[in-house]
């Protein structure tokens, strides 16, 4: 589909919405049906739970327009949220040019505020909501939204050939219903639509401008045809950003290999990730150029606004010395895997500080970032547990400030030394674990034998041992080197899923409980050091990562056997996203920091 115009349509008149709307009032007050549902439920619940995703929680009430509101089914969605959520206050308006469609939606609301919730699914909201008669194209609103909602719309209004008079030119309503939109969206606020009628990239091109950029969109159900694939509907959000030439922002990278950035008004605008590697292995010099490289990409998404310095030099056969980051950021979280010391994060600090410049920058352990879920449950202190291809776990505290700082730590220290739990040490346990049978006479045909003699690729257990020590002379030492890691951590998602069985797999249960049991010893030990300084784990979260960690059957074993050990936290989180929730976090905090500071302010001016 070109950017064209669509032909005229009585979809697009003011009298066929009158006319569906009256028969719907018709209905309603016979049978009490709603009416239609454009794009129907999941679109309504798509759109929701993007909303809930993505508009941080506010003390004051939020503030939703949905344009176009119909029935009210939409907007009213939000007179809920899913159970464990925080109640939230909101101020929804809706805003239609058919006085039926108001009347309709005025009598839905008030059979919803009737009805009983299902208190096992979801929880009540503090919303007031007002109903408005008006002409989003014509009528001159001053007011602004923090999220501004569109479903179908903008598809009628595109079928109207009914011309909007601006001082003595006429232009039809696609053309510049736009144009409202943006004007109504405040700084930091966001425009959600859902179209029929045209793809995301023409969505975008009537939208996009200066001020108004594409935050994220909601994936639909695709289907294929003549080759090529599609959406029945499609839902895009845009974010609008200051006017400014620069915009306050946090970003953060975890891992070398995932950078999130977030505005400050709460949502993330953008992503990128890069290579993956541990700076005790691969080296100050690699892992900086990959910091750097791997936000480059990240900002590059960013709308041009989002820019201070456009005169960044260009990268020659990729080299990155000299670049300087065309965005300023409020606050940076680097998180690295292997820089454990203050004196590596110094040395990493003093590599990126003239990329970033007069950016708040700070450079922390990757298992720092945890404390950004400590952020999100309002917890005091906790302990982050991370394994994945190394393991290390820490004590994190928020101080009265909402700085989270690192206050104890075991593990961590490489596969060489042992990284306990993690997914070497999971395959490595699994080694010995059918090893040790083999040699004692008890090998079980099946299972977790037959697994490992497949995975090294041998008939006989009795080869295993000289596969593992294997190193390969083609390679460079530290590729051959960490082939050979890879060769023995890659066995671990079998093992879980060994375990997962029922019954578990007797030999996976060895391998798991030899590889956690030393995890888990440090975990006690944190708490016991915590608990010294008056700490209570009822007031605690116990925060687990990692692609090990994240699994249910292996964070199920370790928070059964701290609770065996008369170890139970207060919140338990098993975080997917750790650049997302660490940066989520840090604008949470500076919003409370801020919203306390203006507090404070307001007391001194009266």
């Amino acid at each position: 589909m070109t950017d064209e115009e669509l032909p005229p349509s009585k979809l697009g008149t003011k009298d066929y919405w009158d006319a569906q709307y009256e028969r719907e009032v018709t209905v309603f007050e016979d049978i009490g049906d709603e009416g239609e549902v454009w794009f129907g439920e999941s679109s309504v619940k798509k759109m929701r739970k993007w909303a809930h995703d993505h508009l941080p929680p506010s003390s004051s009430p939020i503030r939703i327009l949905e344009c176009g509101s119909g029935n009210g089914t939409l907007l009213l969605s939000f007179l809920t949220s899913p159970v464990g959520s925080i109640p939230q206050k909101y101020h929804l308006t809706g805003i239609d040019y058919s006085p039926t469609a108001v009347l309709l939606s005025q009598k839905v609301e008030h059979a919803r505020r009737e009805m009983e919730i299902d208190e096992d699914e979801e929880i009540s909201n503090i919303c007031e909501v007002e109903w408005r008669v008006g002409d989003l194209l014509r009528d001159n609103m001053k007011e602004q939204w923090d999220l501004v909602l569109d479903k179908g719309t903008f598809d009628a209004l595109c079928l109207s050939s009914d011309p909007v008079e601006e001082d003595k030119l006429k232009r039809l309503p696609s053309q510049v219903y736009p144009e409202r939109i943006a004007r109504l969206v405040k700084e930091g606020g966001f425009f959600l639509i859902t179209s029929c009628n045209f793809t995301e990239e023409e969505i975008r091109r009537k939208y996009e401008r200066p001020e108004l950029g594409r935050s994220s969109s909601v994936p639909h159900k695709s289907f294929t045809f003549g080759g090529k694939s599609g959406t029945i509907v499609c839902t895009v959000a845009f974010q609008k950003v200051s006017s400014t030439p620069t915009l306050i922002m946090n970003g953060e990278t975890v891992m070398v290999n995932d950078v999130a950035i977030a505005s400050t008004s709460g949502g993330i605008v953008s992503r990128a990730v890069g290579g993956t590697g541990n700076m005790a292995e691969v080296g100050l010099q690699i892992s900086s150029d990959m910091v750097i490289s791997t936000v480059l990409d990240a900002v590059a998404q960013l709308p041009s606004l989002y820019y201070s310095n456009k005169s960044e030099k260009a990268l020659v056969n990729g080299n990155l010395h000299g670049v300087v980051c065309p965005v300023k950021f409020q606050e940076i979280w680097v998180g690295m895997s292997g820089c454990d010391t203050s004196l590596d994060q110094k040395r990493l600090s003093d590599v990126l500080q003239p990329f970033f410049t007069s950016s708040q920058l700070s450079v922390v352990n990757d298992a720092h970032l945890l404390g950004g879920a400590l952020l999100k449950h309002h917890c005091s202190w906790g302990i982050a547990i991370v394994a994945g291809t190394g393991s290390v776990v820490v004590a994190l505290e928020v101080d009265p400030d909402g700085i989270v700082r690192q206050v104890g730590r075991r593990g961590g220290h490489g596969y060489v030394l042992g990284d306990d739990g993690s997914a070497f040490d999971v395959g490595r346990c699994a080694i010995r674990a059918v090893v040790d049978d083999f040699d004692e006479g008890l090998e079980v045909s099946g299972g977790l034998a037959d697994l490992v003699k497949r995975h090294f690729g041998v008939n006989e257990t009795g080869e295993v041992l000289a596969k593992v020590h294997h190193l390969n002379d083609t390679l460079s030492p530290i590729d051959s080197t960490n082939l050979r890691k890879l060769s023995v951590s890659s066995l671990a998602r079998s093992v879980l899923d060994l375990f997962s069985r029922t019954p578990p797999d007797p030999l996976a249960q060895r391998a798991l409980k030899e590889a956690t049991s030393p995890l888990i010893q440090s975990v006690i030990s944190l708490v016991k050091q915590m608990e010294t300084h008056g700490r209570c784990t009822r007031e605690a979260a116990v925060i687990m990562a990692g692609g090990v960690a994240r699994q249910a059957c292996y964070n199920k074993v370790i928070l059964e056997t701290l609770e065996r050990e008369g170890i139970k936290f207060g919140s338990e989180d098993v975080v997917l996203d750790v650049a997302g929730e660490a940066v989520l976090g840090l604008v949470k905090r500076r919003r409370r920091f801020q919203g306390w500071l203006n507090a404070e302010e307001g007391k001194g001016d009266e």
